[in-house]
């Protein structure tokens, strides 16, 4: 059973109930046995806990995929899930967690799912089978951290070890009424793009899918917590494949993400962006391959800007979250090796033309909704409007859980991830202005050619680029490349940025931390010049097999 943190911050937000009365009894069976295994949890020999939270995720599911013009997959699910059971034992300054690296505690047989009907014993039951095992074994491993704390012969100040922040409590009462759609309709649309890809003649297979989630999100804690708060989104995807005589293929997709169902593309949109991608599947056969590895000035535009820098500060070890991490006790010493983040704050980090906010309760920019953005993060927490992390190229702030390392941290509300990151860059260039610097430093630098990255940079991994030739400023796409390395370092020297900014929802971050929330909105200049980056070919797979018989066609 996980054990997550939590936050909070007065502040009461009501709205009225549109899913009734079954939503009041999910949060009464979980207060209601929050207190009464607050009042009376107890292990004999053992301490009993003084902080518990649970976390529970109501959720109704609409799938619907297809595969060469034919339905592949129609449903619609329920689900109620618990997404955290959290118990300490001891106190905020030393606690189960202090000194010990294992947060979870593994599941017992005892463990009882949550009941999808509005059963309120049946969630009492099952919050009461996590609660019983997770004490267990926190009781247990704050009794080893006393023991190891009298072992080190030094008092709780004089170690290294985490404290769990206090904050005030927040009641946020929020409800979302539920998507009229029709599943039979989404089934013939589905169908319909689907066909439109199966009767192209060189493709071998596709896929068209959609789905939407909707529901709310539950947390209550021992220190008043008490928050409701909705949540859906829409995802639409296609992709297409494609297989040469010489047996080698080519993939594309296009993704379109959304709150709702009606917020996604009308079907003469998708119809076209169809044949588009169909047509550069297709091109992408004929493409030349980048020859060898390119070290020199690569131009960003469009997502491809905010996939690098979301890989740069989200997903490297050196990003912008405060660590966890405290150094490991052997035998009786503390390895002091494990360093913190923290040790950079005041100092330069990348370009000082760079400035970096966290603005996770935004909405939207220039008519485009930003779907990372969150009023509560997965602890709980309320985090503040604006928090500034890098400021002309000074790292300022972290942004943090309720687990403090250090004194210089603070619980700001970014256990769910940054939500919204807004980019901004000192030099203001034209497009034209942008392509010319490019091809200059790539005279400069003595060579033929510079890059341009237009396309998502973690496109299915790769990405396309085109070649810009310095002698006439061509420009020919070539396929299959992609950045070496993703890093603060990248973002040191920087020749020009776009006067223009644009904002995209990246869906698919994969945080070096664990974190709930996967989905990041980036404000960001619509281009970037840097000037060396390291790009490398990828050399896709072929497969070349004689074949006895052609697909079969309509």
């Amino acid at each position: 059973m996980i054990k997550n943190s939590a936050l909070i911050l007065l502040a009461v937000i009501c709205s009225s109930t549109a899913f009734g009365q079954s939503e009041d009894v999910i949060l009464k069976a979980m207060q209601d046995e929050l207190d009464r295994n607050h009042k009376e949890l107890t292990l004999k020999n053992f301490d009993r806990p003084f902080f518990i939270m649970y976390g529970l995720t109501d959720v109704k599911t609409m799938r619907v995929s297809a595969s060469m013009g034919a339905l592949t997959n129609s449903s619609e699910d329920r689900d109620r899930m618990k997404t955290t059971t959290r118990l300490l034992v001891g106190d905020y300054d030393f606690n189960d967690e202090s000194l010990d690296d294992n947060h979870t505690t593994g599941p017992s047989a005892m463990e009882i799912s949550l009941p999808l009907d509005d059963d309120y014993w049946g969630i009492r039951r099952s919050f009461w089978a996590s609660t019983d095992n997770v004490y267990r074994s926190a009781a247990r491993h704050f009794e080893k951290n006393k023991q190891t704390l009298k072992e080190t012969g030094k008092t709780l100040s004089e170690i290294p070890h985490r404290r769990f922040a206090k904050v005030a409590p927040v009641k946020i009462i929020q409800s979302l009424t539920p998507a009229t759609y029709s599943l039979p309709a989404w089934e013939q649309r589905v169908r319909k793009m689907s066909g439109v890809i199966a009767n192209a003649p060189n493709i071998t297979n596709s896929f068209v899918f959609v789905t939407y989630s909707e529901g709310h999100k539950y947390l209550v804690n021992t220190e008043g917590l008490v928050s409701k708060i909705p949540f859906s989104n829409a995802t639409l995807m296609m992709g297409v494949q494609l297989k040469n005589s010489d047996g080698k293929f080519s993939f594309d997709r296009e993704t379109y993400e959304a709150k709702t169902l009606d917020q996604l593309p009308s079907d003469d949109v998708l119809l076209k962006d169809i044949q588009k991608l169909i047509q550069r599947v297709e091109a992408n056969q004929k493409l030349a391959e980048l020859e060898e590895e390119y070290t020199g000035p690569v131009l960003l535009e469009g997502k491809a800007v905010a996939e690098a820098l979301a890989g740069s500060i989200l997903r490297s070890r050196e990003g912008i979250f405060a660590s966890d991490n405290i150094a490991k006790l052997k035998g009786l010493q503390f390895d002091e090796e494990t360093k913190s983040a923290d040790a950079k704050i005041g100092k330069p980090i990348i370009n000082t033309q760079i400035t970096i906010k966290a603005k996770p309760k935004l909405t939207s920019f220039q008519g485009i909704e930003l779907t990372g953005n969150f009023i509560l993060d997965n602890e709980g927490v309320v985090p503040p409007d604006e928090v500034t992390i890098i400021e002309n190229g000074i790292l300022r702030n972290l942004l943090n859980n309720r687990t403090l390392t250090s004194a210089t941290q603070i619980a700001n509300g970014f256990s769910s991830g940054p939500g919204v990151l807004e980019v901004t860059v000192v030099q203001k260039d034209t497009d034209q202005v942008l392509k010319n610097k490019l091809i200059q430093q790539a005279k400069k630098e003595g060579l033929s050619f510079a890059l341009i990255f237009r396309e998502s940079g973690s496109r299915m991994g790769f990405a396309n680029a085109y070649k810009v030739y310095v002698e006439d400023g061509r420009e020919e796409l070539i396929k299959n490349v992609s950045l070496r390395e993703l890093s603060f370092k990248m973002w040191k020297r920087i020749l020009g940025a776009s006067e223009k900014y644009a904002a995209f929802n990246i869906d698919d971050v994969t945080f070096e931390r664990s974190f709930l929330q996967t989905t990041v909105s980036m404000i960001v200049p619509q281009s970037i010049l840097l000037e060396e980056l390291e790009v490398k070919p990828i050399r896709m797979p072929s497969l070349k097999e004689e074949e006895y018989i052609s697909k079969p066609t309509n």
